[in-house]
């Protein structure tokens, strides 16, 4: 299994909604792509997921994790684009409060499957 940095990842992650703060200005742009946000492949931890997957199948928190991120990438997507058509204003929007315990869940099931993977030798 290629070796892997979860608390990159868990940083990374967590550092989602801090980013939309800093970007509702730049994502209103019409020019702003919004689709590649949508592609939880073009994140890190996507590709590691993605090029590790036999070995990842036996541990039920990367199974649970594959998932999670797919939507996490998925609201990442739908929030940018609520974003540029002005329907999504404050960080206190509800999308966004629940995309905060989405990206929790992603940092508890990588701390999860990091013990899993220590556990297993």
């Amino acid at each position: 299994m290629q070796a892997f940095d979860f608390d990159s990842a868990i940083d990374m992650h967590r550092s989602w909604k801090m980013k939309f703060h800093l970007a509702i200005d730049t994502i209103r742009s019409k020019d702003f792509d919004t689709q590649p946000i949508g592609d939880e492949a073009g994140c890190g931890l996507g590709q590691w997921l993605a090029a590790n997957a036999g070995e990842l199948a036996r541990f039920r928190s990367a199974t649970e994790l594959l998932a999670i991120h797919q939507e996490f990438h998925r609201q990442s997507e739908s929030i940018a684009a609520a974003i540029k058509s002005g329907k999504i204003v404050r960080l206190t929007d509800n999308a966004i409060v629940e995309f905060g315990a989405l990206s929790a869940k992603i940092e508890a099931l990588l701390l999860e499957l990091k013990t899993e993977i220590r556990q297993a030798g």
